[in-house]
């Protein structure tokens, strides 16, 4: 009795790519386009965008106010009006920071939790170009959050003059503070906030500690200038939120908003304040991305 052959090729359709290989860049530059569209949940179910376009929502919904009432009532509204370009992120950067604690395990936290990382670095990305391109995701998608309302403002303002041309040769002047105030939030949270996530796989540790940095280090410092006297107004720095602050009103000038305003630090202390955090946090997200288990 002959035995039947079990073994069969079967011709289904596979053939090799022979297209062009883009290369290295490209993949970067994908993997940057991807996690942008993840940050503000395109292409994703209706969920996964409440967070992020509610946040941009009520972070210019001040604006979008004032500008409306300058249209209405002209430059006598626009003079007597509280909202500024001096305080506008101080007053909505809590916003800011829900957008951070929200989005940035959005970003690093599923990759690493389903452990797809090793996809990634098998193919033309390596390690470095990971975490650029994700870093550069948030950091865009911050400097929209914080940008955009100020840019809201200055039409407002810009509106609101009796002469058109006049009103906006004058705001046009406010534009360097406009993306250098929104650099400045952006740059400083970011830093924070990705380095904390890139070291949790967990949604709600890198959720809850990012919320202890913020929260607590504005409660300490307010603490410790009340009981430690002897060291005068230092502990202020602990707060990442009086930092960004402090540094806008050193380049700025204007009124200055919260803590910044009740302390006397030089403009240096809050320069320094901001390199170190910049530094560290990013230098912590890298070392995280060239040891992680993949």
């Amino acid at each position: 009795m002959t035995l039947p052959d079990a073994s069969a090729i079967y011709d289904i359709g596979y053939r090799g790519y022979d297209g062009p290989r883009l290369g290295r860049g490209a993949a970067v530059w994908a993997l940057f386009v991807a996690s942008l569209r993840a940050a503000w949940g395109l292409g994703r179910s209706g969920r996964s965008k409440i967070v992020p376009w509610g946040v941009l929502g009520f972070a210019s919904l001040p604006a979008v106010i004032q500008s409306a009432v300058n249209a209405t009532a002209g430059p006598i509204a626009a003079r007597a009006s509280d909202i500024t370009y001096d305080n506008y992120l101080w007053n909505v950067s809590i916003l800011v920071f829900i957008f951070l604690a929200a989005q940035a395990p959005e970003l690093l936290g599923g990759d690493q939790r389903h452990r797809v990382l090793a996809l990634y670095f098998a193919h033309a990305l390596e390690r470095v170009d990971y975490a650029i391109a994700k870093l550069a995701a948030m950091l865009v998608s911050l400097l929209a959050l914080t940008i955009a309302p100020l840019l809201v403002l200055f039409l407002g303002l810009t509106f609101a003059s009796t002469d058109l041309g006049a009103g906006f040769r004058d705001q046009l002047g406010r534009l360097p503070q406009i993306l250098v105030t929104g650099a400045i939030y952006a740059l400083l949270f970011s830093a924070v906030g990705m380095a904390i996530a890139a070291f949790t796989p967990r949604r709600a540790y890198a959720i809850g500690a990012t919320i202890a940095v913020f929260l607590v280090g504005a409660g300490v410092q307010a603490l410790l200038r009340r009981a430690a006297a002897g060291i005068g107004d230092w502990p202020v720095l602990l707060d990442l939120n009086a930092v960004a602050e402090g540094v806008r009103h050193a380049l700025f000038g204007g009124n200055a908003n919260g803590p910044v305003a009740l302390v006397t630090i030089p403009s240096g202390g809050y320069y320094g304040a901001f390199a170190v955090v910049l530094i560290v946090g990013y230098a912590a997200y890298l070392w995280r991305y060239q040891r992680i288990e993949a």
